[in-house]
């Protein structure tokens, strides 16, 4: 996020206490200005602007399933705002954006095949354990 203010600050000339203040502001109007002083591109702005209402929800607070599962719920949203836009320049974001979510599902999915490893492994390590003990006795 500080990045992102940063980068707005730089684009637009703008001072970054005032970025920050706009960013962070829920009256989107102030951001949306900060955004074309900025020189962005009109067709990213939705993503931009869903992006920050799901900061502002707190979508991004941790939850069970850790960063991918923030990451692929946040990039879905985003994708869901910009699925009715049309033309080249919205093609080209709707795909790089389908990207992000096949790569977020990819990760979220990897994340939980370590964690059914890792519970195998525990479960083996107890169950181990359990017959050395009753060898023992």
């Amino acid at each position: 996020m500080v990045l992102f203010e940063e980068a707005l600050a730089e684009l637009s000339s703008i001072p970054i206490d005032r970025v920050t203040a706009y960013v962070h502001d829920k009256n989107i109007s102030g951001f949306r200005a900060l955004y074309r002083e900025a020189g962005l591109p009109e067709v990213a702005y939705p993503a931009f602007r869903e992006a920050l209402a799901a900061m502002r929800a707190g979508l991004l607070i941790g939850e069970q399933g850790g960063a991918s599962r923030l990451k692929r719920r946040m990039v879905e949203r985003v994708l869901d705002a910009c699925s009715h836009e049309r033309g080249e320049e919205a093609a080209s974001l709707l795909a790089l954006l389908r990207r992000f979510s096949v790569e977020a599902a990819r990760e979220e999915a990897r994340l939980f095949c370590d964690d059914l490893v890792a519970d195998a492994c525990i479960i083996q390590a107890d169950q181990s354990y359990a017959d050395a003990q009753l060898a023992a006795a």
